[in-house]
């Protein structure tokens, strides 16, 4: 198994390599490209630099042409307003153009043209700013300038105004004046332009000289790049070459160490197999999925198959057998088990004894089924051992053990019978029967122990069937995982510690139940909660069985004084009462609550389940002797009468009953409530 893993892993690396070598080279060329791209990208940029600082230099041309013009204007206010417009419209597309260099962004600008049928056209100029770049100090110095010939626009604009005020009034010595003042004011402003101009240009000269050292320095980058490239990529494309030879090798030998491998593990899978067909029971093994093996058990089961493979090649699986009328949910069938198969819902319940029904040809078998998952390596491969143990001996002891109890039932109807003919005569007969309805009543109380007797002996088989089930289960895999060689000192430890466990349940459980059948000779102090954990425990496998809950509230430090294996007998009988309830009614979360308290003189238990109660038109007769609800199969009406009697005439207590709403969890529940008042120890 070694040298097969070790050449899938040299498999892997080889293939990886590779991988890692044609994702290198798409790697280097993409860095290369983005590189070279990044460069462009520079390049392009210094462009639109430049570009940005001919648009303004041809904007401060208008703007010095325009302010001039302004300065000549006639007496025009009109002219004066279109030359004021052209003015500003410069002045944004300076501020705009300023504000793309300084922040980065596009600038859109239309361009008129003297030509026919093309009058204008749009430039789009892209600029982007590097972090906290800042555009050269000779454009950012124009944003002041600018402000500067604002004022000196809204002053020649003042001056002008005021020329034509002179003019309207006719005031010739004024209008000489400021016509002085303008002409003056005129031949200042061309330095202040020149030097703007100028600003401009040396911006374009060291532009132009930057761009051309950048050319060169991209052209040498390349090459570099170039260079750089092909040696990675050969680098790269040797490495991937040698290493690939090496694991070749490697694998080469691997392979033919495997064959030698391969010969022996054929020799250890016959060593294997013969141990399985070794086992009484069947034993499969499987991947989860599918059957990957099994024993020679199943072909001498099945009348129909030669050889297993055989039944390999028309079936997949065991459970193509599983009969589906079952008595219970704890046997098993081939269906979904809410998104899981049989085999997965078995490994996630481990504590339920489960069981399957197998058809031969000629009878149903019932055979207890174990899954156990065993883990192979460190890589978590699993193989999944499945043994099913005949158990149709022990389902059988089962119906008979039912069927002693129903005639023990059947006798004790026809007594009942007895009685009531007797009593239709009784007041004929009432001196002379008095006596005999004493020895009666004597005898309907041994009946009623009886028909418990019959109970508990159901009761001893539920509480039975599940450790000694496990035990053969657990005897079974271990043996089967000793011959397969795959078990460990501490499985084996803890397997017989598991079997230790299961011995002594069965011992408790004798001992509980000879206690329960134990005749009280006289009154004791006892604590009620032990009573009814008592009683619990001896029907604990019946209500395991059928899912029902028990849910306790009680007092531990309630004393009582008087007869505790009679009124174990009580509680017993309500217990099984209200588990018969919740089954025959389909209850969903089916549960029986044991509460207790206690008042002045009396500790009281209530027993309440969650059957929706007893109908109103017989629940003042449950009391009454041979009343029942049930099939005359499945009960004679004593037990409560019964109850009734052991509570009020041997305890000096009360027994009642009423439907009763419980809140559990802020869930309302409807059910009958039976109370039993005893009085407490005396102090």
């Amino acid at each position: 198994m070694d040298f097969v893993n070790n050449t899938s892993k040299q498999l892997k690396l080889l293939i990886i390599i590779f991988i890692f070598g044609f994702i290198s080279l798409i790697t280097v060329n993409q860095l290369f490209l983005k590189l070279v791209d990044n460069l462009d990208k520079e390049n392009l940029n210094l462009k639109s630099k430049i570009e940005l600082g001919k648009l303004i230099a041809t904007d401060l041309y208008i703007l010095k042409s325009e302010f001039f013009e302004l300065t000549a204007a006639t007496n025009s206010f009109r002219s004066r307003d279109l030359v004021n417009k052209s003015i500003s419209q410069a002045m944004n597309n300076i501020l705009d153009t300023l504000n793309v260099l300084e922040n980065g962004g596009t600038l859109i600008r239309e361009v008129k043209l003297n030509i026919v049928g093309h009058t204008k056209t749009t430039i789009n100029v892209t600029y982007q700013t590097k972090g906290n770049q800042r555009v050269s100090l000779e454009v950012i110095d124009l944003e002041p300038k600018l402000v500067e010939l604002t004022t000196m626009i809204d002053k020649l604009n003042t001056m002008l105004s005021l020329k034509d005020k002179f003019i309207k009034s006719k005031d010739a010595i004024s209008i000489l004046n400021l016509s002085k003042k303008v002409g003056r004011y005129n031949k200042s402003t061309p330095a202040f332009f020149d030097r703007m101009i100028e600003n401009i240009q040396r911006l374009l000269y060291e532009g132009g000289i930057e761009l051309k050292e950048l050319d060169a320095k991209i052209e040498n980058k390349k090459f570099t790049y170039t260079i750089i490239k092909l040696v990675l990529i050969s680098s790269v494309i040797l490495i991937v070459v040698l290493f690939g030879m090496r694991i070749t090798k490697q694998i080469s030998k691997e392979s033919d160490e495997l064959v030698v491998l391969n010969k022996e593990l054929a020799q250890k899978e016959s060593s294997v197999k013969a141990i399985l067909d070794g086992q009484k029971n069947m034993v499969i093994v499987s991947d989860g999925f599918e059957m990957l093996d099994a024993n020679h058990s199943i072909v001498n089961f099945f009348d129909e198959f030669e050889t297993l493979d055989e039944f390999k090649n028309n079936y997949d699986c065991i459970c193509d057998f599983f009969e589906t009328h079952i008595p219970d949910d704890t046997y098993i069938v081939k269906k979904d088990y809410d998104g899981k198969t049989w085999l997965e819902y078995i490994l996630e319940n481990p504590e339920i004894d489960f069981k399957v029904i197998l058809n031969n040809g000629r009878e149903d078998h019932h055979f207890a089924i174990v899954a156990n998952k065993k883990f192979l390596n460190d890589n978590e491969n699993f193989i999944v051992i499945v043994s099913l143990n005949d158990i149709s001996a022990v389902i059988k002891s089962q119906h008979e053990l039912a069927h002693l109890n129903l005639n023990l039932e059947h006798i004790i109807s026809d007594k009942t019978e007895e009685l009531r003919i007797l009593n239709n005569n009784l007041e004929v007969k009432i001196q002379e029967e008095l006596e005999k309805n004493r020895d009666k009543d004597k005898q309907m109380m041994q009946q009623s122990r009886s028909a418990a007797l019959g109970e508990m002996i159901g009761n001893i088989a539920h509480q039975w069937r599940q450790p000694l089930s496990a035990i053969s289960s657990t005897v079974s895999g271990q043996q089967v995982q000793l011959e397969l060689g795959i078990t460990t000192n501490d499985e084996i430890n803890k397997a017989l510690e598991d079997i230790k466990g299961y011995v002594s349940f069965l011992n408790q459980t004798i001992d509980d139940f000879r206690g329960f059948l134990k005749e009280d000779k006289e009154k004791v102090d006892f604590i009620i909660s032990d009573i009814v954990e008592k009683s619990v425990s001896v029907a604990n496998a019946a209500f395991k069985d059928n899912k029902i809950e028990i849910i306790f509230d009680l007092n531990k430090s309630n004393i009582s004084n008087g007869l505790p294996s009679e009124l174990s007998q009580v509680f017993l009988n309500i217990l099984n009462n209200a588990k018969d309830a919740t089954i025959e009614n389909n209850i969903q979360n089916k549960f029986v609550h044991v509460r207790s308290s206690e008042d002045e003189l009396n500790n009281i238990i209530f027993i309440q389940d969650n059957a929706g109660g007893i109908p109103e038109n017989i629940i003042t007769k449950i009391f009454d002797p041979y009343f029942t609800t049930k099939h005359q199969s499945q009960g004679t009406g004593i037990g409560l009468y019964m109850s009734k009697d052991i509570i009020e005439k041997h305890m000096n207590g009360l027994l009642t009953v009423k439907n009763k709403t419980l809140i559990l969890d802020g869930i309302e529940y409807n059910g009958a409530s039976f109370k039993i008042s005893i009085p407490k120890k005396l102090s």
